[in-house]
């Protein structure tokens, strides 16, 4: 009975198609490898320029007839592939790694669809303390924390470029703020102009890297925390010889 249970269980995880939604980015692999496949519904524009260059790919490699002939083997620009069906050669446009929304058919366990939603998203980015240079005689460190307003643009990119682009996000963001916060006074983080030029630079820090290399894009930057906090030392006979991990904000509360 058991292993009845354990086959009916198997075959109804068994899919053969899955649904791209309009809210979503998919892709289609096979092997291991994302796969180009054709586009649907190309705008009226596009297919026009489109048709208009394999025209004159057609034109320039002599007429149809050379594309037609059984084993003619004409040389094609860069990115065109022939139609297996009448051999005419078909622009790369018409061709793409991501899926538009629609139902794909596909083999199981040789072939797969990964999706992800292309819908804005809010990044909740935690506390990042960055020291004051006003450090001594008040030992005062700021407690900053943000959030990242981002859009997923390309999901081959986000899932080729980087592991766990979601993850990789939240840990670079870290990178960024603490880099960009460090080196100010307690008194100019009072001033909102401040924490203004400080949400560019942050914002500026990521595009370099997220939106051209991992197909991200970063909408909004916002600074929605810095709390004046005491740091905590660890005294080992009368020396101070380290700063422990939790930081104390001066009302006395845990962050």
């Amino acid at each position: 009975m058991g292993i009845v249970q354990e086959v009916v269980d198997l075959i109804s995880k068994l899919r053969f198609y899955d649904t791209v939604y309009e809210y979503e980015q998919g892709l289609y692999f096979s092997c291991g490898k994302a796969k180009e496949k054709r586009k649907r519904k190309l705008q009226k524009n596009e297919l026009e320029q489109i048709v208009k260059e394999e025209a004159e790919t057609v034109a320039k490699a002599g007429g149809k007839n050379v594309f037609i002939t059984p084993f003619s083997r004409p040389k094609l620009p860069d990115g065109y592939r022939r139609s297996f069906w009448t051999g005419m050669p078909m622009h790369p446009k018409r061709f793409s790694k991501i899926l538009k929304p629609g139902l794909y058919l596909y083999i199981p366990f040789v072939e797969d669809i990964v999706k992800d939603h292309q819908q804005e998203t809010v990044l909740n980015v935690p506390y990042v303390s960055s020291p004051t240079t006003d450090l001594v005689p008040n030992d005062k460190v700021m407690a900053v924390s943000c959030n990242i307003r981002y859009k997923l643009v390309n999901l081959y990119m986000a899932y080729t470029a980087v592991h766990d682009y979601k993850t990789s996000l939240k840990d670079y963001v870290l990178s960024i703020m603490g880099k960009e916060t460090r080196g100010k006074s307690y008194d100019l983080w009072r001033d909102a102009q401040e924490v203004c030029k400080t949400e560019k630079r942050i914002m500026a820090g990521l595009e370099k890297v997220v939106k051209k290399g991992w197909g991200i894009d970063i909408l909004d930057v916002y600074i929605t925390d810095n709390v004046p906090c005491t740091v905590q030392r660890v005294v080992h006979e009368g020396t101070a010889v380290s700063v422990e991990n939790k930081i104390m904000p001066v009302d006395g509360s845990v962050i």
